[in-house]
């Protein structure tokens, strides 16, 4: 599924275009994706100015003028696609779900052949009280408040495997399996590592590395495994930069002697050095 890079590289797209904007029209063509639309959709949201698109964690957030929020999340297969509405041939395909037409001539498509997306409607200022928002951590990427000292003290709460603790999304948010690997490569931590016995050195190492694999991740347009493609058409080839991640018995590009190891955490695959990380 689109993990934090994937969705910050859609919600960049979204900004110029939905921004100071306005939907002239939604187009459902079924009546439900993971959950059914909201039956009051277009009546709610036509004609009524964009005031900003940002990201929380995994989901994409559409605020509006008159206080409401439109929460997007792309689900395992979720695509979104901006054409010009001047623009020749815009045919629709068969998993083009929801199709909006804005007051600035763009046509933005929701495609998600697997249907495990969603769209809901909230009002703005109860967003912190729904679930998920009101149990998640801090932001893994963007969010001022998070610093080493207040990552470590979350994870001195727990005693649970650290590659298990960045999945969850209770104790920071946004960070997803492919990363989590990485990152931890980066920091040389082994995901086996009992979250409380990181010491603070560690643990703003490790964040340093999170953000750096995320940033670079974002730079490089995102991984491209399955289904992620830009919103321009274009896919992402940070997948070309991975070091544990899908390496499974390659020998290990920091130390050059021994094999990437593949575990299963939970129900998670999980890559990492056995000798590089301690």
């Amino acid at each position: 599924m689109p993990e934090l890079p994937e969705v910050e590289i859609v919600c960049q797209a979204l900004k110029p275009v939905l921004e100071k904007s306005s939907f002239l029209k939604i187009q459902l063509n079924r009546p439900n994706l993971r959950y059914p639309f909201p039956s009051n959709l277009e009546q709610e949201l036509v004609n009524h100015p964009i005031t900003i698109v940002h990201r929380r964690a995994k989901y994409i957030l559409i605020n509006f003028s008159h206080g409401l929020t439109l929460i997007w999340h792309l689900g395992m297969s979720g695509r979104v696609i901006i054409e010009d509405l001047d623009a020749p041939s815009l045919k629709s395909g068969p998993h083009d779900h929801v199709i909006f037409m804005t007051s600035h001539n763009h046509k933005v498509t929701y495609r998600d052949p697997r249907r495990f997306g969603f769209l809901r409607l909230i009002a703005t200022h109860q967003l912190n009280t729904l679930a998920p928002f009101s149990t998640l951590g801090p932001d893994s990427f963007g969010d001022s408040q998070l610093n080493a000292s207040l990552f470590h003290e979350r994870l001195q709460y727990h005693n649970i495997p650290i590659k298990r603790a960045l999945l969850d999304q209770k104790i920071i948010a946004g960070i997803g399996n492919i990363y989590a690997s990485e990152a931890l490569w980066q920091a040389k931590l082994s995901p086996l590592r009992l979250t409380n016995s990181l010491t603070l050195a560690e643990t703003g190492l490790l964040l340093k590395k999170i953000q750096d694999v995320l940033e670079r991740a974002i730079a490089a347009g995102g991984s491209t495994l399955r289904d992620h493609v830009h919103p321009n058409g274009d896919i992402g080839y940070f997948q070309h930069f991975f070091k544990v991640y899908n390496h499974k018995d390659k020998i290990c590009s920091r130390c050059h002697l021994f094999p990437i190891i593949k575990i299963i955490q939970g129900t998670r695959s999980t890559y990492y050095c056995n000798h590089c990380q301690k």
